[in-house]
Parts: C-alpha cells; sequence; structure tokens
C-alpha cells in the first residue's frame, strides 16, 4: 500500500477541507514516531507514513477506562476506588469523565478521550472554532479570555475543561504523545518468545500492559506494526446489560455518540431523557445505585487502532 497521510482523529472536520491544520497535524503526529525501531523479535514498529507497509489487516488494542491502578490499591472496597476515581487527575487509561448532578443525584456524564496535541494545534489555527466548539460542547456562556487569557494563547486546563466541564484529556500522561510512545517501548526481555518469557511485567495500567504485550507479542512473529492513518483514542463501545431503572426493569441505551462514530467515538455522553422521569443518578448497576462517574467508566471500552503487515523497505 501507498505511504500513508494521517487524517484527524475519527476524521472529525472541525476547520474546512484545504486547511493547513490537516498538513500540521500530519506532521505533529509523524514527528512523534520513529521511522522504524525494533520492540520485540525480528518485526519492528514503524511510521507508516515513511516505511511502505503491506498491510495484512487492522489491529484493535481495547481495554477498560476505569483506572487500573485504583481496582489493585483499593482491591477490596470498590466505593472507595470509585470514590477517588473522580479526579481527572488519575483517570489514566486514556479516558476522563466530567459529572454533572443536580441536588447530589447525577444527571449526566461526559466522557472524552480526545488529546491535548489535537485542540492545542487548533487553537493555533483557529482561535473563533475553538470558541464556538467549546460553546457547543459544554456551554453556551464560554468566553475567550476563558480559554485564551492573553488574547492569544490557549489555556487547555481552563475551568471549561476542568472543575465546569470537559473537552480534551487534562491528566498529565492521556496524551497522543504517550499512546505513541507507549507503543514503539521496546521489550525489556529481547529474547523472549512468548508473553511468558516477557514477563514480570510492571507496568499497572490496564492501557499500557495491554498495548505493550500485544504490540510486542506481533513484532516477534516477524510484523511490521504502526498506527492506522486516522491515530487517535477512541471509545470502542460499553455494556450496559444488568444495568436498572427505578422499578427494576433494564435501563434503555442512554449514550449518546456527541464526536467521532460508534464504535470509535472520540466524546460520549450518558443521559437519561427527561420523558423517563428518573435521573442517572437513579439507575443501579449490580444493585448498587450510581454515585459516581468510575461506575459507568467501568463499563466503558477504549481502543487505539493499529496497522499490522510487512514492511517493503
Amino acid at each position: 500500500m501507498a505511504l500513508l497521510r494521517f487524517d484527524s482523529p475519527g476524521r472529525v472536520r472541525d476547520v474546512p477541507e484545504g486547511s493547513a491544520f490537516y498538513d500540521d497535524w500530519h506532521r505533529t503526529v509523524e514527528r512523534l514516531i520513529a521511522t522504524s525501531t525494533a520492540v520485540s523479535g525480528s518485526g519492528r514498529y514503524v511510521d507508516p507514513s515513511r516505511r511502505d507497509v503491506e498491510a495484512s489487516g487492522r489491529r484493535l488494542y481495547t481495554w477498560t477506562g476505569f483506572p487500573r491502578p485504583l481496582l489493585v490499591e483499593h482491591r477490596d472496597d470498590r466505593r472507595a476506588a470509585w470514590v477517588a476515581g473522580e479526579d481527572r487527575n488519575v483517570q489514566i487509561e486514556y479516558l476522563e469523565w466530567h459529572v454533572e448532578r443536580a441536588g447530589g443525584t447525577i444527571t449526566r456524564v461526559t466522557f472524552s478521550t480526545e488529546t491535548p496535541e489535537y485542540w492545542k494545534l487548533l487553537a493555533a489555527t483557529d482561535r473563533a472554532t475553538v470558541l464556538e466548539l467549546y460553546r457547543e460542547l459544554v456551554s453556551p456562556e464560554v468566553a475567550s479570555r476563558d480559554l485564551f487569557p492573553d488574547g492569544r494563547t490557549y489555556d487547555p486546563l481552563n475551568r471549561w475543561n476542568t472543575t465546569d466541564g470537559i473537552v480534551h484529556y487534562v491528566m498529565r500522561i492521556n496524551s497522543m504523545r504517550d499512546l505513541l510512545g507507549v507503543s514503539q517501548e521496546s521489550e525489556p526481555t529481547r529474547r523472549a518468545v512468548d508473553g511468558y518469557d516477557a514477563l514480570p511485567y510492571k507496568r499497572t495500567t490496564g492501557a499500557d500492559a495491554r498495548l505493550n504485550l500485544d504490540i510486542w507479542a506481533l513484532s516477534r512473529k516477524g510484523y511490521a506494526v504502526s498506527t492506522d492513518e486516522v491515530p487517535g483514542l477512541y471509545i470502542a463501545g460499553w455494556d450496559d446489560t444488568g444495568w436498572t431503572r427505578p422499578d427494576g426493569t433494564p435501563v434503555d441505551s442512554y449514550w449518546r455518540v456527541v464526536r467521532g462514530r460508534a464504535g470509535a467515538a472520540l466524546r460520549v455522553v450518558y443521559e437519561v431523557p427527561e420523558s423517563e422521569r428518573f435521573a442517572v443518578g437513579d439507575i443501579r448497576i449490580g444493585g448498587r445505585p450510581v454515585e459516581f462517574g468510575g461506575q459507568l467508566a467501568e463499563h466503558v471500552t477504549v481502543s487505539a487502532h493499529g496497522l499490522v503487515g510487512r514492511s517493503r523497505r
């Protein structure tokens, strides 16, 4: 196949086709990937924009969205894990969420997998579009000075992306840089022939473990591995099996994809329609009422997308 050009996450078109933004985004991603890196065995992780890969298939790397380190730390107290998980600074599995409440009851949970690199570049390209998107996604009350305090420079830790809403990641190692960085890490035991030889594994997050172990397994088989042409992190799906309304009957689907698409969403909102006459906080999961966004995050699957094949040079 021909050399790839990196597209925007989810192929969203926040600025018109033909804008220099899309070339700049391609270069932003390209700078984060080495041309070719030995990761395990005879295969390599390659940059498909600089190395021609004869792709034999695509690979979906998946993990659950609630922070695994909190589940380990609070193994015998799930509620304590949920309490700790409400802090965006510990939402470490490339999934962050913001909870809205009315009178203490949860009314809406918004999940995002959007990277700071994308939004910083968009802000440097078109401040008016960023302001418009914030007003659409978070609140019509967003003012330009909230996002650009000095009139020029975008503040990713503005109130509408932290305390009062969510647009993209703020947790310091949730980023495109970290996704592609961990994807290119070399296996500590270079002579490993399978996953058992590769252990012990010291990573604590579910995301890093999934990316490392899957990529190394493919590389040991001699494959060239890479990100696909739409690099990013996505909400692949969710499972609300067994969730019940206040009357004990199964819930309907209250998930709404706001950016991206089903199976590869960038932003998803969970909210009960007013016509139902109850709120998210009235739903029960495993018999427990929903008190924390993390109770939903445990049932959300996050993904990264890759190519697998043979490098032609």
